[in-house]
């Protein structure tokens, strides 16, 4: 059986304007990466996968689909390296 995905709780109202700060590490090399924008969603991705030894199902990210000031459309993970405030 595969398991249902868990729901969360919105943090962010949709309309809210933040800053999400990241700090990435890809082998012994790290940079800073910032975003801002106006949040128009909260939801959880399926991560994972059956090439993964995982249900695709059984494994969630936490996002935030933001729009720019220019009109641009970001989805950005949020793990433990993120950092959000509002702005």
């Amino acid at each position: 059986m595969i398991p249902r995905p868990k729901t969360m709780e919105p943090t962010w109202a949709p309309g809210t304007r933040v800053r999400v700060t990241h700090h990435v590490r890809v082998g012994h090399r790290q940079w800073t990466t910032t975003r801002e924008g106006t949040v128009l969603s909260e939801s959880l991705r399926p991560i994972g996968g059956m090439e993964m030894g995982a249900k695709a199902a059984a494994l969630n990210q936490p996002t935030l689909r933001l729009k720019a000031d220019d009109g641009e459309i970001t989805v950005v993970a949020i793990d433990g390296g993120t950092k959000i405030e509002a702005l």
